[in-house]
């Protein structure tokens, strides 16, 4: 957390914060009485379309809350791409670097939301990879701050050495999906600076709910900080000067697509501010308050004036 801190101290001249690494896509969100299994039929109710993906999400929570922000990615050559762009653009994320790609549909998912705000999901994503070294290098060259999801280690093996190349640091998202095979966890969490994960990822992963002193044997997988997020129950944190746990604000759930990313955004805005490990988890537990309470991935993300209100009458 230190090094962390006074690596980003030493870092104001770079004119972006972060770079966000993924393709935008559009949510189609159905309400279930519950999510259908194999061979099952449910009736459901569509609710909208929302823009939304993982890395976008977190980009424009980031960028809502006073972070610069640039994102890296595609969108289709269609009705859809240019709705994201325009979602990009009303939160404030430089999207110079989201390429058109001709000829081609926008990345989708369809979201089938239960009661409660639980929900399952289908992701159709773009085909091909949005990697590209030379435009890559030029952007985090340019930016503090790498935020991904590796979800094929190959590429961000690449992305990672063109990070550290341009004196970047990285953060990554993690889920259990991305390391089916022993060792593959340690393999990411050596390549990264900041981990983000959710409870139930920790608990596939080590077999165990998540602790906040068992967080800090993380650490010696390369990381210099790790964050967990448990939902309701708040978040945890571990870093060079230790452990730290902040419980969730209370919420009215409406929707939780896009809660934990909300989460990170805020915690990468707290984060470049200065704050300290107690600090970036209540922001960003306060934050994740709002995304649950509105429909759609992005639509409760909010100002940091309603942040910052909300900390005061909490104080």
């Amino acid at each position: 957390m230190h090094a962390i801190l006074d690596h980003l101290d030493a870092d104001l001249t770079r004119p972006f914060r972060v770079l966000a690494y993924g393709d935008p896509n559009i949510d189609l969100v159905f309400a279930v009485g519950r999510a259908p299994q194999s061979n099952q039929k449910v009736l459901g109710r569509r609710l909208g379309s929302f823009a939304g993906g993982t890395v976008a999400n977190a980009a424009c929570a980031a960028a809502a809350l006073g972070c610069r922000t640039r994102a890296f990615g595609r969108v289709g050559d269609d009705a859809d791409g240019r709705f994201l762009l325009d979602a990009y653009a009303c939160d404030g994320v430089a999207t110079d670097l989201v390429r058109t790609q001709d000829g081609a549909v926008s990345a989708s998912a369809m979201v089938m939301l239960e009661p409660g705000g639980e929900k399952a999901l289908v992701y159709a994503p773009l085909a091909g990879s949005a990697f590209d070294a030379q435009a890559l290098a030029g952007a985090l060259a340019q930016c503090s701050l790498l935020y991904a999801m590796p979800y094929d280690p190959g590429e961000f093996g690449r992305l990672q050495a063109l990070a550290r190349g341009a004196g970047a640091l990285v953060a990554i998202d993690v889920e259990a999906a991305m390391a089916p095979q022993a060792g593959d966890i340690d393999r990411l969490m050596a390549l990264a600076d900041i981990v983000f994960m959710n409870d139930a990822t920790y608990q596939a992963l080590f077999g165990k709910a998540p602790q906040p002193g068992d967080l800090a044997a993380l650490l010696e997988r390369g990381p210099s900080l790790v964050v967990v997020t448990c939902g309701a129950a708040g978040a945890m944190a571990a870093g060079a000067p230790g452990a730290a746990q902040h419980p969730a604000f209370a919420a009215a759930p409406i929707d939780a697509t896009g809660a934990g990313d909300c989460f990170n955004g805020a915690f990468l805005a707290a984060l470049f501010e200065g704050r300290d490990l107690d600090g970036c988890l209540r922001f960003a537990c306060a934050a994740a308050s709002f995304a649950v309470a509105q429909l759609g991935a992005r639509s409760g993300i909010p100002s940091r004036a309603q942040v910052e209100g909300l900390l005061a009458r909490r104080a």
